[in-house]
């Protein structure tokens, strides 16, 4: 082989090496559902995902289970007991915990998604418990919060 067309080969080989993957799942940044390309969000339930045939007679907390039980992780408790006027400590029980909120409003036990159907709503995301904070202050104890967007 002549040392010319060698270096060519070479290089051709290099720079398909280098080329990164356009796919989203190869990458780790999404996960693709299994028997469609369709690409999913770690952070939201999606309309089609809560009116798929097994979800869409769930409630909204069992429908989360099914399909996002990481949004439901407690990391325990987040808070510095304090004392109260008689010196006694005080703890904070639902800080750390897993908390809802329903269009936006105010914050709510996560045991509220029992009343709701999966096919009656719109959207299901998970805020962080750092994102729970900027959106809704103190209300968020510290913890992740489901926001659930009804229709």
């Amino acid at each position: 082989m002549r040392p010319r067309a060698f270096g060519v080969i070479i290089l051709f080989t290099a720079t398909a090496c280098a080329t990164g993957s356009s796919n989203p799942a190869a990458s780790g940044s999404a996960a693709v559902q299994s028997g469609t390309s369709t690409v999913r969000n770690r952070d939201v339930i999606s309309r089609e995902e809560l009116i798929s045939p097994s979800v869409v007679n769930m409630t909204v907390l069992d429908a989360v289970r099914s399909l996002r039980p990481q949004f439901l992780s407690v990391r325990g408790n987040n808070t510095i007991p304090a004392k109260n006027s008689a010196g006694e400590q005080i703890v904070d029980e639902e800080s750390g915990k897993v908390h809802a909120s329903i269009d936006g409003n105010k914050i709510v036990p996560i045991q509220e998604l029992s009343g709701f159907r999966a096919g009656s709503v719109a959207e299901v995301r998970f805020l962080s418990p750092a994102a729970a904070m900027q959106k809704f202050g103190g209300a968020s104890r510290n913890g992740p919060v489901i926001l659930v967007k009804t229709m």
